[in-house]
């Protein structure tokens, strides 16, 4: 029998990295740093992906529009798109979250919203998720969390042995998974 060698995580520089699941923190629960360079390098390529579509929040709908500061808040902050009298071009998004292309979407009962507004200084993005608890806590869990979501490029199906594999591997994903999946989620399975 041919012993294996167990080989390392590295990033694609070939350097080994200590974790693939957790992110460089200022102690066991303080911030992320941003010299985290492989949570940095991940989530570079998990934005770069090419799939048939958006990686999250598939099923969604927006608009156009423009965002005028109409009251003094410099005080609060030094960003240029808010200061008095400033105008700024954004588009404003909702979506389903988890319906992908040709899902239905019968009592959606998640949402999710996006605004990005396009300033001289770049992009600007504000995102939100209206679930009280995530399936991760750890932003270098997220990718991994996606893809084991996404269907198979071998077969175009969903991979469930995936789903639950990182649902099990991931302790902290039992709260969420609890309320997805019970009444919580679907109002109308509930006890009248």
């Amino acid at each position: 029998m041919i012993a294996q060698v167990q080989r390392p995580t590295t990033t694609d520089a070939g350097i080994p990295v200590p974790s693939d699941e957790y992110s460089l923190t200022v102690g066991s629960n303080g911030p992320i740093l941003l010299h985290d360079h492989y949570l940095i390098e991940q989530m570079a390529n998990f934005n770069r992906e090419r799939m048939a579509e958006h990686q999250s929040h598939a099923k969604g709908c927006g608009a156009f529009g423009q965002f005028t500061v109409t009251h003094d808040v410099s005080r609060y902050t030094k960003a240029a798109l808010f200061q008095p009298n400033v105008n700024t071009g954004l588009v404003a998004r909702v979506s389903t979250v988890a319906g992908e292309r040709g899902s239905s979407t019968p009592g959606a009962t998640r949402a999710a919203s996006q605004v990005k507004f396009y300033t001289g200084e770049g992009n600007y993005e504000m995102v939100g998720n209206n679930t009280p608890v995530f399936f991760v806590r750890d932003p270098m869990k997220f990718q991994h969390f996606i893809r084991s979501q996404k269907r198979r490029a071998d077969s175009n199906l969903r991979d469930h042995h995936m789903q639950w594999d990182f649902w099990t591997l991931s302790p902290e994903s039992a709260h969420r998974v609890i309320r997805l999946l019970g009444t919580v989620a679907f109002p109308e399975r509930g006890a009248t």
